[in-house]
């Protein structure tokens, strides 16, 4: 049996992420890290879209930026400038690319190409069972999910899926200079759902067409979705599909345990993607940033949490108020949108805001259903 000081489970940006942000620490104290996928990651089958104020680790790999981005629906059409903050784009298969030459080149790093059957602890160290071959370590990071019982009578489950295509088209058609972060302007009978739109240039443009529920929709209904969009609210009836990519994102209060024994959990195993949004990528970054100061203080990677505990509370209020269907999506991010300003909204869904602000962006909101929300959610939450 072969130990390493530290095992990360899962090749993907959380496990990955994390492998480039402990090098400094790895070379400092001389310690190992094995890191394991069952696969090998070389296509752009994601794309991670965030927002920050200074250029972060991962700076080298962001393909675009935007410092304005626009809001549209049926209530309200906006733009509005995000400065200090900047929208940024990391494709997925230019990541893969960067990391793997970063950590191929490391010493301390081991990569294996394998399948991770088990992972439990047992006497103060972390095992994990590889293609029937047995490792141990001091922890094991790990972005496998989780395997949880739904309690539907206590929770709430809805899914953010999508369809995107980047398409070229005929004429310049994409001012890109700006972002379009949610237009509303399409059909709401599947539930809540908006395109965003992301131009790489003039004639080249991601176009996703996103929906909140519980039910995912029909092939020929994202791609329905997104013609129209493209002939209606584009404008465009010729144009060309370069790469398309589908994605399901869980968006619930259910909780997630963050740590067992010595088995820590990254990314969306973790509970670091945003309940009521699907933002993963800056979550990640926190929390494996955090990792790692951790371990430079104490030698040990145990994290309390990268964010106030409140935020939670606020996003399960939402999917609670989504789900319920007494207050549209469009409506209550329409609201939003009208009555604060485009980076406060940013700070807030990043989970930075003070309680001051928050209680500011409160008071814009229909407080009524907000409420309601919040205790049926707090009843339920209790219901044995």
């Amino acid at each position: 049996m072969k130990h390493f000081d530290y095992i990360i489970a899962g090749g993907g940006c959380s496990g990955r992420s994390l492998a480039v942000r402990l090098l400094p620490y790895l070379k400092a104290t001389h310690k190992q890290v094995l890191l394991v996928d069952n696969i090998t990651k070389k296509a752009n089958d994601k794309t991670w879209c965030f927002w920050e104020e200074q250029p972060d680790l991962f700076e080298p790999v962001v393909c675009k930026k935007w410092k304005h981005l626009s809001f549209s629906s049926s209530i309200t059409d906006q733009e509005s400038p995000i400065y200090p903050y900047e929208y940024k784009m990391i494709r997925s298969a230019d990541f893969y690319t960067y990391t793997d030459k970063i950590l191929a080149e490391h010493p301390h790093i081991t990569i294996l190409k394998g399948t991770v059957e088990n992972l439990y602890t047992e006497n103060e160290l972390a095992y994990a069972i590889i293609d029937g071959q047995k490792y141990s370590s001091d922890y094991t990071f790990s972005s496998i999910p989780q395997v949880q019982t739904k309690k539907t009578e206590r929770y709430q489950y809805l899914l953010q899926h999508f369809l995107g295509w980047i398409i070229e088209t005929e004429k310049a058609i994409f001012d890109t200079e700006r972002a379009t972060l949610m237009d509303f302007n399409t059909s709401q009978k599947a539930g809540t759902s908006f395109v965003y739109v992301l131009p790489l240039n003039s004639k080249r443009a991601l176009v996703e067409y996103t929906v909140f529920s519980e039910q995912l929709l029909t092939g020929k209904d994202y791609t329905d979705a997104l013609k129209d969009y493209i002939t209606q609210q584009l404008e465009c009836k010729n144009y060309t599909i370069e790469e398309r990519e589908y994605g399901i994102i869980p968006m619930s209060d259910h909780p997630v345990q963050s740590q067992k024994g010595r088995i820590i959990y990254l990314g969306t195993a973790g509970g670091f993607t945003k309940a009521s949004t699907g933002y993963t990528f800056r979550f990640i970054q926190k929390h494996t940033t955090a990792i790692v100061e951790q371990l430079l203080k104490s030698g040990a990677p145990h994290v309390s949490s990268v964010f106030p505990k409140r935020f939670r509370t606020y996003d399960a209020t939402l999917l609670h108020l989504l789900a319920s269907g007494r207050v549209s999506g469009e409506e209550i991010f329409s609201t939003m949108f009208q009555k604060n300003k485009a980076t406060q909204i940013l700070k807030f869904l990043d989970n930075e805001t003070t309680l001051t602000e928050e209680l500011h962006i409160f008071k814009t909101l229909n407080k009524k259903e907000f409420a309601y929300a919040l205790l049926n959610r707090t009843l339920k939450f209790f219901r044995i």
